[in-house]
């Protein structure tokens, strides 16, 4: 089998996947986007940076990024996601930038045809800061970095789950920077880091991917600075959903809601507030460098170490359920929340950081605040405000 650095495009659809074999300068839906480079790709697809042509009065050219999903996972997301990014997700970018979602289009390749999403490109991953502390001896990032992050990731939240549209991708993996678009920043970074070579395996081109990498910032930088940063939250092919989905869907569909208590029940469910949930596991990771919860046993175990850590009460309606009534007896020698965080911050940080993360870590769904209200939250609020508040000292 010949083996590819990156997708596995020689694989059918027949074999669940079937990837657009795509190559730099590649025309796409009938000549109106031309291929620059490679982005990155998923476990369902993949996304290249693409020039579009003949606008009219264009000063200077117009980038966008095209998600192209396997043949496989083409008509499912034609079915579910396109018509929230086409209506609800559309709505909500009356507040939100990203994904500033342009259209679609179909592709044929010699796997069929292949669903084609056009949006805003992003830049590079934000766990490259993140790995940049870590490489530094730090555990985790400075709390005011992981505040103005949060607040991010409420206002995107805030404005999907107003049109009734869940997330569903509140993870590390899906936070991004912007790509620098002032002026000519776009084209000159373009220029300087041109595509590497496509390999030709088996007669299939084999592009590399390449993130955009003309905005860059460090770690440790001051507030001041920090308030500026261009962060935004992606993923949204992670699978939306407009209503809580019961056992069926969640199944169909695969997803890691970081271990969402009612995720695991025996009829699981999850929405708008599984986000919330998902929401303070992520600021956990990035204020300690690990996760939350670890456990990787039965739906009972993993139920079982949420409830004590959060040191809380399983909600009476679920006393029926068949993996609560497998839950072991409650055990004190797990640290709790507090605790852990007390580990890594100092006594300040911690009480107010756990102040906030118990707001987002409830067991019970409805009593988890939700993302309008913690907009409001001290915490959250430091972290929002605009440079002029700060200053370098």
């Amino acid at each position: 089998m010949s083996s590819f650095l990156e997708e596995p495009l020689n694989l059918s659809a027949a074999d669940r996947f079937g990837y657009l074999p795509a190559d730099i300068a590649q025309p796409l839906d009938g000549g109106r986007y031309t291929i620059v480079r490679k982005l990155g790709w998923g476990p369902r697809s993949s996304t290249w940076l693409a020039q579009e042509k003949f606008i009219p009065d264009a000063t200077k050219p117009v980038y966008w990024a095209i998600q192209a999903f396997t043949v496989a996972k083409s008509r499912e997301v034609e079915a579910t996601l396109l018509p929230l990014l086409q209506k609800e997700v559309s709505q909500a970018g009356r507040d939100i930038d990203f994904p500033n979602f342009r259209g679609s289009f179909s592709e044929k390749s010699v796997h069929g045809e292949h669903l084609c999403l056009v949006m805003s490109a992003y830049g590079l991953p934000f766990f490259e800061v993140v790995q940049a502390a870590v490489d530094s001896g730090r555990a985790g990032l400075p709390v005011h970095v992981v505040q103005k992050t949060t607040s991010v990731i409420l206002e995107t939240l805030e404005a999907l789950h107003a049109e009734n549209v869940m997330h569903a991708g509140v993870k590390l993996e899906n936070l991004k920077f912007w790509p620098s678009t002032y002026e000519n920043d776009l084209q000159n970074h373009l220029a300087e880091s041109p595509p590497p070579k496509t390999q030709i395996i088996n007669g299939i081109p084999a592009v590399r991917s390449q993130p955009l990498a003309n905005y860059k910032v460090e770690w440790d930088e001051p507030m001041s600075d920090v308030s500026r940063w261009m962060i935004l939250l992606a993923g949204f092919g992670h699978g939306t959903c407009r209503d809580p989905l019961l056992h069926s869907k969640l199944t169909e569909i695969g997803l890691d809601y970081s271990s969402a208590p009612e995720t695991l029940l025996g009829n699981p469910t999850c929405g708008l507030s599984t986000d919330i949930w998902m929401l303070g596991c992520l600021v956990f990771q990035l204020l300690t460098g690990k996760p939350l919860f670890t456990s990787a046993g039965t739906p009972a175990e993993r139920l079982a170490e949420i409830r004590d850590i959060l040191q809380d009460k399983i909600p009476d309606a679920w006393l029926r359920d068949t993996n609560v009534q497998a839950l072991p007896n409650a055990t004190t020698s797990t640290e709790s929340l507090e605790h852990r965080l007390k580990q890594t911050l100092t006594e300040t940080e911690a009480s107010a950081a756990h102040s906030f993360l118990r707001k987002c870590l409830v067991l019970d769904p409805a009593g988890r605040a939700s993302a309008t209200e913690l907009q409001d939250d001290g915490w959250v609020e430091e972290g929002a405000q605009c440079s002029c508040c700060y200053s370098d000292d």
